[in-house]
């Protein structure tokens, strides 16, 4: 009886380690799934507001909760409609990355 105890006990615990592993991953990914919905939602903004993209892409900021930055690049538009990042003529459109705790998001936001 005494052994069967104890082997019940190490099953119970093996049991209860996995379910809280498996907890822990399951916060993780509801973690990164609202950032990454946060980071899709900013670089939408970006592309429905152009003229507005340097006063809300400037440096650091807060997606989420989490801590990033925003960068966005002038190019010039190239006559087969190729971008040239830096440029340092008129911006036509901006090459815009978006990082959030090592999560990278790139784009191209076309001015009018």
């Amino acid at each position: 009886m005494l052994l069967a105890m104890g082997l019940l006990a190490v099953v119970v615990l093996a049991f209860a380690s996995l379910q809280m592993t498996s907890l822990r991953g399951g916060r993780q990914g509801r973690e990164l799934q609202a950032v990454v919905r946060e980071m899709e939602n900013f670089m939408e903004r970006l592309r429905q507001d152009p003229q507005g993209l340097l006063s809300l892409c400037n440096g650091p900021l807060t997606l989420g909760g989490k801590e990033g930055t925003c960068t966005a690049t002038p190019c010039a538009v190239a006559q087969d409609g190729g971008l040239t990042c830096p440029t340092s003529g008129e911006a036509r459109a901006y090459q815009v990355v978006l990082e959030v705790e090592g999560k990278r998001l790139e784009t191209v936001v076309y001015r009018p």
